[in-house]
């Protein structure tokens, strides 16, 4: 459903889409070839003419109806991949994919790709950001009613609750950063990611090379069964989609026609009802709240997928190949809708006003 034309611009954004789309998925496996090609040439442990044979294939010369049918018959796609490469190149054929596993390249281009969602989760961050400081420098001295357990507290400044939504974006932000920083891994080993293929110290450098060139960072020995990085990122967008989730849900609250303090900016049409014509249902808020829970709640499956048998689990690495580009998606709608909310927010000071002067009214007065 998320691939719908009808829907799947309510659920990601088009960026995001292209990021974790097939073609660039199997652009991004290609790249892995190319650039591992590389680093082997320039250590003379294939030709330069193979690498070069290499890196000039595109996914334009793949044949993706024999990719799907190598992945029903084999169970990995890079069987498949090599195949084909090595009958594009067939006097260099020995030399594709030459010392590499699956996993080396798979785990490799889902690091470049995670790495340019981040990119994107990170712009859209700071938008959001922006719009917030927006509100709070065009409301500095206003008041609304603080609320505690559904219930009237005490009044507060509304540059207050914004700057709460700040903060927490904020420390969201540095959280992924963090995370980025121990999961966006290279991972060069071989089958059972140990440089076996290599002597003298070779693998590790054409490894440290490798992860240089595609802009990632290297953990020692491997990462195979080691999923904490990956999980750590994932998990980072998950708790990021909570903050989002719990402020598009108190804006919406607040949009209530009982409450009546926050509006989303009306344009004819926007939030319409098919049964009910005088009635302007606040999407954004409503959206907002909807993909962030589905966000969070597809984030929380990465905990179930690190849970490897020995060197190498397949029946849990698969599970990745699904939440992981899904929470990427499903994040970049969430911070698509809560940007759309947070520019189109006005406040309405009069009904703020009215459940001020209402809470000071049914207040006990003193007797004298």
């Amino acid at each position: 459903m998320l691939d719908y034309c009808i829907y799947r611009d309510c659920f990601s954004s088009a960026d995001m889409r292209s990021i974790w789309s097939e073609h660039t998925v199997i652009s991004a496996w290609l790249r892995v070839e190319q650039v591992l090609a590389e680093h082997q040439a320039m250590a003379g442990l294939i030709p330069a003419e193979a690498a070069r044979a290499i890196n000039a294939l595109s996914i334009c010369d793949l044949k993706k109806t024999e990719l799907q049918t190598e992945m029903m018959l084999v169970g990995r796609p890079i069987v498949g991949l090599v195949k084909q490469l090595r009958a594009l190149v067939p006097e260099h054929a020995v030399h594709v994919h030459f010392q590499a596993t699956t996993q080396d390249v798979m785990d490799t281009a889902t690091a470049l790709q995670m790495k340019l969602g981040l990119e994107l989760v990170e712009n859209a961050l700071n938008r959001i950001v922006t719009a917030i400081d927006h509100l709070a420098s065009s409301h500095p001295d206003t008041i609304m009613m603080g609320r505690t357990n559904g219930q009237h507290a005490v009044p507060i400044q509304l540059s207050t609750k914004l700057a709460v939504w700040r903060s927490e974006l904020e420390r969201r932000s540095r959280a992924l950063n963090e995370a980025a920083a121990r999961g966006l891994n290279v991972q060069i080993g071989g089958p059972v990611g140990d440089l076996r293929g290599y002597k003298n110290g070779e693998g590790q450098q054409i490894k440290l090379g490798i992860a240089a060139s595609l802009g990632l960072n290297v953990v020692d020995p491997h990462w195979q069964n080691a999923r904490d990085g990956m999980a750590d990122i994932i998990t980072a967008l998950g708790t990021l989609c909570g903050t989002l989730c719990k402020i598009a849900h108190n804006v919406n609250q607040l949009s209530s026609s009982d409450i009546n303090e926050f509006l989303e900016v009306y344009e004819s049409g926007k939030g319409a009802s098919s049964a009910m014509a005088h009635k302007r249902n606040q999407r954004a808020s409503e959206f907002g709240e909807a993909v962030a829970r589905l966000g969070r709640q597809r984030a929380e499956q990465i905990g179930e997928l690190t849970l490897h048998e020995h060197e190498r689990s397949g029946g849990v690495w698969i599970g990745e190949w699904v939440v992981v580009p899904e929470t990427f998606l499903l994040t970049s709608g969430a911070l698509k809708w809560s940007e759309r909310m947070l520019k189109n927010l006005v406040f309405n000071t009069d009904a703020m006003n009215k459940s001020l002067a209402a809470d000071f009214m049914n207040k006990p007065q003193a007797h004298h």
